[in-house]
């Protein structure tokens, strides 16, 4: 993100660091037969990502605490509207549930995130009387019309493997009427393929590699396409194309609102978590070092 480096970065950290606490330092990996140990990675990670990441969880400690405290709770309804626009992305309950396990989440763990954002979210917004009107969401349209608008989108479908031959096969089969999502699980050597059946979504221009993203967003719907590379040979099926659309103000309200709503939070969340670590008696205990 890129935050989702940073957050991988910080997931690496704990998922090694606290197997490390149970069991002796061992060799992660050899280069020409010098060795690199676990405990070198470990510190390594914490030094990079461990202090802003112990900061950020102090903030949200302090944050949750305070919530606690003045009874504000997460609105359900709003949690589960947040978990139903996110997976409106990925429509398919498999591939949007594959997509969270290849990022080592589950729907659980994302449904627990949002109420977190959520309850943070209502806190601020309550404390520092923070409201979004008519006028401010019509505005913000008028001046953000242009990027809210839909862009053309083509739902793909892929397939890696080795050799020209073994791609014209699975086209051969597929046009015979072979299940394409079986395919990629049984033969792709992309990731996608063995959890998603090679299913990306909805993708729009510039989300591919160049030299597919140009291919794939000239193909018709139900075609598919054997298209060359350094890692193999691709099989694209496009299933279907969306147009572009305007923006239309009732269809974006709500995303405008929190747009303008996360940038009022912004300017006062600073200063509000600098009076909470004020008030809040905080002890560095050691532990990682």
């Amino acid at each position: 993100m890129k935050l989702s480096a940073y957050l991988f970065s910080s997931f690496v950290l704990l998922s090694i660091a606290l197997p490390l606490r149970a069991e002796e330092d061992r060799d992660v990996v050899s280069v020409n037969g010098t060795v690199i140990r676990q405990s070198e990675v470990v510190d390594r990670l914490w030094k990079r990502y461990g202090p802003a990441t112990l900061e950020e969880m102090i903030d949200e400690l302090l944050l949750r605490q305070t919530a606690q405290t003045q009874g504000v709770k997460a609105d359900e309804k709003e949690v589960e509207a947040r978990l139903a626009r996110l997976r409106e992305q990925l429509p398919d309950p498999v591939v949007f549930e594959n997509q969270l396990k290849q990022n080592g989440s589950s729907v659980e763990k994302l449904r627990a995130e949002i109420a977190d954002q959520v309850l943070m979210r209502r806190l601020i917004l309550s404390t520092h009387k923070i409201s979004v009107n008519d006028e401010d969401l019509k505005k913000a349209f008028q001046n953000q019309r242009e990027k809210l608008s839909s862009p053309p989108a083509v739902h793909l479908s892929h397939i890696l493997v080795k050799t020209k031959p073994e791609a014209e096969e699975i086209v051969s089969k597929v046009k015979d009427g072979a299940d394409f999502a079986s395919l990629a699980r049984a033969k792709s050597m992309a990731p996608t393929g063995k959890l998603n059946g090679g299913d990306y979504g909805f993708v729009s221009r510039g989300m591919l590699p160049e030299e597919i993203d140009q291919i794939a967003f000239a193909m018709k719907a139900g075609e598919l396409r054997v298209i060359p590379s350094a890692k193999g040979f691709h099989v694209l099926r496009v299933s279907e194309t969306r147009a572009s659309k305007p923006a239309q103000f009732e269809t974006v309200k709500e995303d405008l609102r929190d747009m303008i709503l996360e940038e009022k939070m912004k300017s006062v969340l600073a200063s509000y978590l600098q009076d909470l670590r004020a008030k809040a008696a905080i002890k560095i205990l050691g532990g990682l070092n």
